[in-house]
Protein backbone atom coordinates (compact mmCIF):
# COMPACT_ATOMS: atom_id res chain seq x y z
CA UNK A 1 0.00 0.00 0.00
CA UNK A 2 1.08 3.54 -0.71
CA UNK A 3 1.71 5.96 2.13
CA UNK A 4 0.72 9.62 2.19
CA UNK A 5 4.24 10.89 1.52
CA UNK A 6 5.51 12.59 -1.61
CA UNK A 7 8.67 12.09 -3.58
CA UNK A 8 11.57 13.79 -1.78
CA UNK A 9 12.41 17.34 -2.76
CA UNK A 10 9.21 18.29 -4.54
CA UNK A 11 8.23 21.95 -4.60
CA UNK A 12 4.88 23.40 -5.64
CA UNK A 13 4.74 26.73 -7.47
CA UNK A 14 1.15 27.87 -6.95
CA UNK A 15 -0.13 31.05 -8.66
CA UNK A 16 -2.21 33.11 -6.21
CA UNK A 17 -4.35 35.31 -8.42
CA UNK A 18 -5.78 37.72 -5.86
CA UNK A 19 -2.43 38.37 -4.19
CA UNK A 20 -0.43 38.65 -7.44
CA UNK A 21 1.99 36.13 -6.03
CA UNK A 22 3.29 32.63 -6.66
CA UNK A 23 3.50 30.69 -3.40
CA UNK A 24 6.34 28.17 -3.17
CA UNK A 25 5.48 25.11 -1.05
CA UNK A 26 7.87 22.38 0.12
CA UNK A 27 5.70 19.29 -0.36
CA UNK A 28 7.87 17.12 1.89
CA UNK A 29 7.48 19.32 4.96
CA UNK A 30 4.28 21.07 3.76
CA UNK A 31 5.80 24.43 4.56
CA UNK A 32 5.40 27.65 2.59
CA UNK A 33 8.88 28.81 1.65
CA UNK A 34 8.27 32.00 -0.32
CA UNK A 35 5.80 34.24 -2.11
CA UNK A 36 7.14 35.50 -5.43
CA UNK A 37 5.59 38.74 -6.78
CA UNK A 38 3.99 38.15 -10.21
CA UNK A 39 1.76 40.80 -11.79
CA UNK A 40 -1.29 40.46 -14.01
CA UNK A 41 -3.48 38.14 -11.89
CA UNK A 42 -1.50 34.90 -12.41
CA UNK A 43 -3.54 31.73 -12.89
CA UNK A 44 -1.93 29.09 -15.11
CA UNK A 45 1.36 27.34 -14.50
CA UNK A 46 3.67 24.88 -16.24
CA UNK A 47 6.88 23.65 -14.65
CA UNK A 48 9.70 22.58 -16.96
CA UNK A 49 11.45 19.92 -14.90
CA UNK A 50 14.87 19.70 -16.55
CA UNK A 51 15.09 23.39 -17.39
CA UNK A 52 14.26 24.37 -13.83
CA UNK A 53 11.70 26.94 -14.87
CA UNK A 54 8.13 27.66 -13.84
CA UNK A 55 6.11 29.48 -16.50
CA UNK A 56 3.12 31.39 -15.13
CA UNK A 57 0.35 32.87 -17.28
CA UNK A 58 -1.31 36.17 -16.36
CA UNK A 59 -4.62 36.62 -18.23
CA UNK A 60 -5.04 40.26 -17.21
CA UNK A 61 -1.39 41.14 -17.76
CA UNK A 62 -1.32 39.38 -21.14
CA UNK A 63 2.09 37.86 -20.47
CA UNK A 64 3.92 34.82 -19.14
CA UNK A 65 6.34 35.20 -16.25
CA UNK A 66 9.45 33.00 -16.05
CA UNK A 67 10.57 31.85 -12.60
CA UNK A 68 13.83 30.08 -11.83
CA UNK A 69 12.79 27.18 -9.60
CA UNK A 70 16.12 26.88 -7.78
CA UNK A 71 16.55 30.54 -6.83
CA UNK A 72 12.77 31.16 -6.69
CA UNK A 73 13.25 34.42 -8.55
CA UNK A 74 11.60 35.98 -11.59
CA UNK A 75 14.09 35.88 -14.45
CA UNK A 76 12.01 37.15 -17.38
CA UNK A 77 8.67 37.82 -19.01
CA UNK A 78 7.15 36.94 -22.38
CA UNK A 79 4.52 39.27 -23.84
CA UNK A 80 1.73 37.21 -25.41
CA UNK A 81 -1.30 39.48 -25.77
CA UNK A 82 -4.93 38.37 -25.62
CA UNK A 83 -5.79 36.38 -22.49
CA UNK A 84 -3.18 33.70 -21.77
CA UNK A 85 -4.56 31.06 -19.41
CA UNK A 86 -3.81 27.36 -20.00
CA UNK A 87 -0.11 26.66 -20.34
CA UNK A 88 1.99 23.53 -20.86
CA UNK A 89 5.55 22.52 -21.71
CA UNK A 90 6.73 19.14 -23.11
CA UNK A 91 9.31 17.04 -21.27
CA UNK A 92 11.98 18.39 -23.62
CA UNK A 93 11.41 21.87 -22.19
CA UNK A 94 10.46 23.58 -25.46
CA UNK A 95 8.45 24.97 -27.02
CA UNK A 96 6.06 26.42 -24.50
CA UNK A 97 2.35 26.34 -25.45
CA UNK A 98 -0.17 28.90 -24.20
CA UNK A 99 -3.95 29.01 -24.71
CA UNK A 100 -5.39 32.45 -25.51
CA UNK A 101 -8.85 32.57 -23.95
CA UNK A 102 -9.95 35.65 -25.92
CA UNK A 103 -8.41 35.08 -29.35
CA UNK A 104 -9.30 31.35 -29.43
CA UNK A 105 -5.74 30.37 -30.26
CA UNK A 106 -2.91 28.28 -28.93
CA UNK A 107 0.53 29.89 -29.21
CA UNK A 108 3.90 28.24 -29.57
CA UNK A 109 6.61 30.15 -27.72
CA UNK A 110 10.39 29.86 -27.77
CA UNK A 111 11.24 30.06 -24.05
CA UNK A 112 14.90 30.93 -24.73
CA UNK A 113 14.28 33.77 -27.18
CA UNK A 114 11.08 34.63 -25.32
CA UNK A 115 9.08 35.16 -28.48
CA UNK A 116 5.86 33.78 -29.96
CA UNK A 117 6.82 31.65 -32.96
CA UNK A 118 3.37 30.70 -34.25
CA UNK A 119 -0.23 29.96 -33.40
CA UNK A 120 -3.07 27.63 -34.34
CA UNK A 121 -6.76 28.55 -34.25
CA UNK A 122 -8.85 26.22 -32.05
CA UNK A 123 -12.38 26.32 -30.64
CA UNK A 124 -13.94 29.06 -28.55
CA UNK A 125 -12.29 29.97 -25.23
CA UNK A 126 -9.48 27.41 -24.97
CA UNK A 127 -8.61 26.81 -21.32
CA UNK A 128 -6.63 23.74 -20.24
CA UNK A 129 -3.81 22.23 -22.29
CA UNK A 130 -2.09 18.84 -22.15
CA UNK A 131 0.95 17.59 -24.08
CA UNK A 132 2.00 14.03 -24.89
CA UNK A 133 5.29 12.72 -23.51
CA UNK A 134 6.88 12.74 -26.97
CA UNK A 135 5.66 16.29 -27.56
CA UNK A 136 3.89 15.39 -30.80
CA UNK A 137 0.27 15.80 -29.70
CA UNK A 138 -1.18 18.82 -27.93
CA UNK A 139 -4.72 18.85 -26.52
CA UNK A 140 -6.81 21.96 -25.95
CA UNK A 141 -10.05 22.03 -23.92
CA UNK A 142 -12.18 24.49 -25.91
CA UNK A 143 -14.67 25.50 -23.24
CA UNK A 144 -17.34 27.39 -25.18
CA UNK A 145 -17.43 24.89 -28.06
CA UNK A 146 -17.78 21.85 -25.77
CA UNK A 147 -14.89 20.13 -27.48
CA UNK A 148 -11.26 19.08 -27.28
CA UNK A 149 -8.91 19.93 -30.15
CA UNK A 150 -6.01 17.57 -30.85
CA UNK A 151 -3.12 19.47 -32.42
CA UNK A 152 -0.25 17.95 -34.37
CA UNK A 153 2.74 19.93 -33.10
CA UNK A 154 4.95 19.20 -36.13
CA UNK A 155 2.59 20.87 -38.59
CA UNK A 156 0.93 22.95 -35.86
CA UNK A 157 -2.53 22.18 -37.20
CA UNK A 158 -5.66 20.69 -35.65
CA UNK A 159 -5.90 17.04 -36.69
CA UNK A 160 -9.14 16.22 -34.85
CA UNK A 161 -11.86 17.63 -32.62
CA UNK A 162 -13.93 15.59 -30.16
CA UNK A 163 -17.23 16.63 -28.62
CA UNK A 164 -17.20 16.26 -24.84
CA UNK A 165 -19.39 17.44 -21.96
CA UNK A 166 -20.52 21.02 -21.44
CA UNK A 167 -17.80 23.62 -20.95
CA UNK A 168 -14.65 21.53 -20.55
CA UNK A 169 -11.97 23.35 -18.58
CA UNK A 170 -9.10 21.17 -17.41
CA UNK A 171 -7.71 18.36 -19.58
CA UNK A 172 -5.26 15.68 -18.43
CA UNK A 173 -3.46 12.88 -20.29
CA UNK A 174 -2.82 9.41 -18.90
CA UNK A 175 0.79 8.32 -18.32
CA UNK A 176 0.84 6.39 -21.60
CA UNK A 177 -0.92 9.22 -23.49
CA UNK A 178 -3.68 6.86 -24.60
CA UNK A 179 -6.51 8.59 -22.76
CA UNK A 180 -7.49 12.15 -21.97
CA UNK A 181 -9.83 13.30 -19.21
CA UNK A 182 -11.75 16.58 -19.36
CA UNK A 183 -13.43 18.26 -16.38
CA UNK A 184 -16.71 19.64 -17.73
CA UNK A 185 -17.87 22.53 -15.55
CA UNK A 186 -21.27 22.87 -17.22
CA UNK A 187 -22.42 19.24 -17.14
CA UNK A 188 -20.78 18.14 -13.85
CA UNK A 189 -18.95 15.21 -15.39
CA UNK A 190 -15.66 14.00 -16.81
CA UNK A 191 -15.31 12.86 -20.41
CA UNK A 192 -12.78 10.09 -21.09
CA UNK A 193 -11.26 10.21 -24.58
CA UNK A 194 -9.48 7.57 -26.65
CA UNK A 195 -6.79 9.86 -28.05
CA UNK A 196 -5.52 7.67 -30.91
CA UNK A 197 -9.02 7.17 -32.30
CA UNK A 198 -10.27 10.65 -31.37
CA UNK A 199 -13.46 9.42 -29.74
CA UNK A 200 -15.12 9.44 -26.33
CA UNK A 201 -15.24 6.17 -24.43
CA UNK A 202 -16.94 7.15 -21.16
CA UNK A 203 -18.70 9.92 -19.27
CA UNK A 204 -18.37 9.87 -15.49
CA UNK A 205 -20.62 11.95 -13.22
CA UNK A 206 -18.76 13.93 -10.55
CA UNK A 207 -19.53 16.89 -8.24
CA UNK A 208 -20.68 20.42 -8.98
CA UNK A 209 -18.47 22.48 -11.29
CA UNK A 210 -15.50 20.15 -11.88
CA UNK A 211 -12.37 22.09 -12.73
CA UNK A 212 -9.37 19.79 -13.20
CA UNK A 213 -8.30 16.13 -13.06
CA UNK A 214 -5.23 14.40 -11.61
CA UNK A 215 -4.37 10.74 -12.23
CA UNK A 216 -2.59 8.48 -9.75
CA UNK A 217 -2.69 4.93 -8.39
CA UNK A 218 -5.20 3.81 -11.04
CA UNK A 219 -7.60 6.53 -9.96
CA UNK A 220 -8.87 9.87 -11.23
CA UNK A 221 -9.15 12.76 -8.77
CA UNK A 222 -11.46 15.62 -9.80
CA UNK A 223 -11.75 19.00 -8.07
CA UNK A 224 -15.37 20.17 -7.75
CA UNK A 225 -15.34 23.94 -7.29
CA UNK A 226 -18.87 24.60 -6.03
CA UNK A 227 -19.14 21.40 -4.00
CA UNK A 228 -15.87 21.85 -2.13
CA UNK A 229 -14.99 18.23 -2.80
CA UNK A 230 -12.75 15.92 -4.79
CA UNK A 231 -14.47 13.07 -6.65
CA UNK A 232 -12.48 9.85 -7.06
CA UNK A 233 -13.19 7.14 -9.62
CA UNK A 234 -11.41 4.05 -10.92
CA UNK A 235 -9.77 4.65 -14.31
CA UNK A 236 -10.36 1.06 -15.39
CA UNK A 237 -14.00 0.47 -14.47
CA UNK A 238 -14.98 4.16 -14.08
CA UNK A 239 -16.68 3.17 -10.82
CA UNK A 240 -17.06 5.90 -8.22
CA UNK A 241 -14.78 5.28 -5.23
CA UNK A 242 -15.18 8.30 -2.95
CA UNK A 243 -16.10 11.93 -2.48
CA UNK A 244 -13.58 13.75 -0.30
CA UNK A 245 -14.41 17.01 1.48
CA UNK A 246 -11.63 19.54 0.93
CA UNK A 247 -11.30 23.33 1.24
CA UNK A 248 -13.54 25.96 -0.33
CA UNK A 249 -13.55 26.21 -4.14
CA UNK A 250 -10.89 23.62 -5.04
CA UNK A 251 -9.30 24.24 -8.44
CA UNK A 252 -5.82 23.06 -9.34
CA UNK A 253 -4.76 19.49 -8.61
CA UNK A 254 -1.63 17.46 -9.39
CA UNK A 255 -0.16 14.11 -8.39
CA UNK A 256 3.28 13.66 -6.86
CA UNK A 257 5.84 11.93 -9.06
CA UNK A 258 5.50 8.64 -7.16
CA UNK A 259 1.69 8.70 -7.36
CA UNK A 260 1.29 8.35 -3.61
CA UNK A 261 -0.48 11.66 -3.16
CA UNK A 262 -2.34 14.41 -4.97
CA UNK A 263 -2.12 18.06 -4.02
CA UNK A 264 -5.34 20.12 -4.12
CA UNK A 265 -5.34 23.92 -4.43
CA UNK A 266 -8.27 25.65 -2.72
CA UNK A 267 -9.05 29.11 -4.09
CA UNK A 268 -11.22 30.48 -1.25
CA UNK A 269 -9.53 28.63 1.61
CA UNK A 270 -6.06 29.83 0.54
CA UNK A 271 -4.58 26.39 0.99
CA UNK A 272 -2.94 23.35 -0.56
CA UNK A 273 -4.06 19.99 0.82
CA UNK A 274 -2.44 16.58 0.38
CA UNK A 275 -4.61 13.52 -0.27
CA UNK A 276 -3.19 10.01 0.14
CA UNK A 277 -4.14 8.17 -3.07
CA UNK A 278 -4.45 4.80 -1.32
CA UNK A 279 -6.44 5.71 1.79
CA UNK A 280 -8.20 8.69 0.16
CA UNK A 281 -7.63 10.73 3.31
CA UNK A 282 -6.27 14.27 3.72
CA UNK A 283 -2.91 13.97 5.42
CA UNK A 284 -1.58 17.55 5.45
CA UNK A 285 -2.45 21.16 4.63
CA UNK A 286 -0.54 24.41 4.16
CA UNK A 287 -1.61 28.03 3.71
CA UNK A 288 -0.88 29.97 0.50
CA UNK A 289 -1.11 33.59 -0.57
CA UNK A 290 -4.61 34.91 -1.33
CA UNK A 291 -6.61 33.32 -4.15
CA UNK A 292 -4.52 30.32 -5.25
CA UNK A 293 -5.47 28.65 -8.53
CA UNK A 294 -2.65 26.34 -9.61
CA UNK A 295 -4.16 25.64 -13.01
CA UNK A 296 -1.74 23.26 -14.73
CA UNK A 297 1.40 21.40 -13.69
CA UNK A 298 2.77 23.19 -10.63
CA UNK A 299 5.10 20.59 -9.06
CA UNK A 300 8.86 20.71 -9.59
CA UNK A 301 10.95 17.68 -8.70
CA UNK A 302 14.22 18.99 -7.31
CA UNK A 303 17.36 17.15 -8.47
Amino acid sequence: MFSGSVTAHELAFVPAQVANRVSVIDLTTMQRLADIPVDGKPAGVAVAQQAGRAYVSSPEGKFVTIIDTASRAVVGRIDVGGGPLGIVVPPSGAPLYVADWYQHRVYAIDPIRRTVTGFVQVGQSPSGLAISRNGRSLLSADRDDDQVSIIDTASFTVRATIKVGTRPFGVTLSADDSRAYTANVGSNDVTVIDVANAKTIATVAVGERPYAVALANGRAFVTNQYAGTVSVFDTGSFAKLATIDVGDYPEGIEASADGRSVQVVNWESNSVQRIDTATLKITASVETADGPRGFGNFIWHQP
